[in-house]
């Protein structure tokens, strides 16, 4: 984390206390997980009720493939370059993906409703 960030919030304060720093840092990712979810909530409500079935896989698919890359690295115990390039790549085939689905949905769309009319 930065260092200012952590300066400011003054860990050896929480230690006098008896909160050590691993625990501190577990409640606040737990809290941004928590915060993560309520805002992400209306959001797939919204794609659960135009039926966006599609839409709905691939976030989900792009969630899973980023456990799985994180998971990955966990098991390989280290982070060099290479990884941070893997990543940036990987997050950029996942936005071609999304891009890619976008245009089949659209063009579909505008298929059936020339079909329509």
């Amino acid at each position: 984390m930065d260092k200012d960030f952590v300066d400011w919030i003054k860990l050896s304060h929480l230690q006098s206390l008896g909160i050590p720093k691993e625990v501190f840092f577990t409640a606040v990712i737990f809290l941004g997980i928590v915060g993560c979810y309520f805002m992400i909530r209306p959001i797939t409500y919204i794609l659960i009720s135009i039926k966006s079935e599609r839409l709905l896989n691939y976030l989900l698919s792009g969630l899973a493939f980023i456990v799985i890359f994180f998971l990955v690295v966990l098991m390989v115990g280290e982070v060099e370059l290479l990884t941070y390039q893997l990543f940036k790549v990987s997050l950029q085939a996942l936005a071609i993906f999304g891009l890619f689905l976008c245009m089949i949905h659209v063009i579909k769309s505008l298929w059936l409703r020339r079909n329509k009319v």
